[in-house]
């Protein structure tokens, strides 16, 4: 297939336009029938995500999109090319990402587009590449789908073609790791000793469990954002967030947030610790196609507001390492899970996790949790 390159301008929303609705192309077959496990992406959330005014992220990167044609001047492919100063900077790297990556099954398309993604990189000095990230781990779609294509992804996680990685792999890129999505159900029963370590923690450490108080959001906000770049400080692929990256973040999700589910671990008053958890809102998207306001699908806001979300994902959990292995991360599950009783929901997803953290995983494992998806990320010197 021959194939035509085209930079997309930031600042040109039909080309944004076009950018964006290119999976409408790839899940979808001629027919009209979709994938069924295929979520359809929140586009307000996605032309905020791009928009170089409104994302605080663009305040500290260079990013390039990149679109493939084919002879007949249709979309065939598409990819994201990002230099993250902050992270570089933290991990004193040389690093750039790729992301947002849709293509179809076509090794001349995806070649092409990884190519000129790293003509990108190599020009701002750029001697490795990772992804699909869009645009960090701090971010959504973070990984392509390695197994686990059975069912949809919950919110914020990936989903895409099992070819994918076969296109990144032709095209050089090589493992470089691996994410866990696990699954806990809420009818679950807890054994006895993790109960029991929960019960003489709590009167041990002195700890005490909170909602999140939506009175005073950014307050509490502010905690969970100082917790978050402590605690994740020393997992790879992390990269500390910014106030305003994650005011960013805090401002997406206040909408959809249970406070209940969000709940802060403290020590005297002192927050040293804390789960975050919301509903899995992909359970209404898969209904709708891509907006809430369209002449399109014009009940979207109907299908969305009389969803009951039964279903939930782990966003995040942690304590301070100084807290650690005390049984801290037992006490936080076990309220998610009483929680989650109160509310009727089915179980909950925790994702994504480390391959290689033997111990959040380890303990997942010992209350029950099973992997039900695995995500990989992909790297290539160049």
């Amino acid at each position: 297939m021959a194939v035509t390159i085209k930079s997309v301008d930031l600042g040109n929303k039909k080309e944004i336009e076009t950018f964006l609705h290119l999976p409408w192309k790839i899940y979808v077959s001629p027919d009209g029938k979709r994938d069924p496990n295929w979520v359809p992406p929140f586009l307000d959330d996605q032309r905020s995500l791009l928009n170089t005014q409104k994302n605080p992220y663009h305040q500290h990167s260079r990013t390039k999109l990149f679109m493939a044609f084919n002879e007949k001047n249709e979309l065939v492919g598409r990819i994201s090319t990002s230099v993250d100063d902050n992270f570089n900077k933290f991990w004193n790297e040389k690093i750039g990402f790729f992301g947002w990556f849709e293509c179809v099954n076509d090794q001349a398309v995806a070649s092409a587009l990884f190519q000129e993604g790293e003509k990108f990189f190599k020009a701002e000095g750029i001697t490795s590449v990772r992804g699909p990230a869009s645009f960090t781990s701090n971010d959504d779609y973070f990984g392509f789908l390695l197994e686990g294509y059975d069912s949809p992804a919950r919110i914020a996680m990936t989903y895409n073609p099992p070819y994918y990685l076969q296109l990144a792999e032709k095209a050089g890129y090589t493992k470089a790791k691996d994410l866990y999505a696990w699954y806990l159900s809420a009818e679950i029963e807890l054994p006895e000793r993790i109960l029991k370590i929960a019960e003489r923690t709590m009167k041990r450490e002195r700890i005490t469990i909170r909602p999140l108080n939506m009175k005073r959001l950014y307050e509490d906000a502010a905690i969970l954002k100082d917790l978050y770049n402590k605690i994740w400080e020393k997992n790879w692929g992390f990269v500390p967030m910014t106030e305003a990256e994650f005011n960013y973040q805090v401002k997406k999700l206040k909408d959809i947030v249970w406070p209940d589910f969000v709940v802060f671990a403290e020590v005297d008053g002192k927050a040293i610790g804390f789960n975050l958890v919301v509903p899995d809102v992909n359970q209404a998207l898969i209904k709708m196609n891509g907006e809430l306001f369209s002449l399109s699908d014009p009940f979207a806001v109907v299908k969305f507001l009389t969803t009951k979300f039964n279903d939930t994902r782990e966003m995040a959990m942690g304590v301070l390492p100084e807290y650690r292995k005390k049984g801290l991360e037992a006490i936080l599950y076990l309220d998610a899970l009483k929680t989650g009783k109160k509310r009727h929901v089915k179980g909950g997803e925790l994702s994504w996790t480390l391959e290689d953290n033997i111990g959040i995983n380890s303990g997942i494992e010992a209350m029950g949790g099973k992997i039900i998806k695995k995500y990989r990320i992909y790297e290539k010197k160049i």
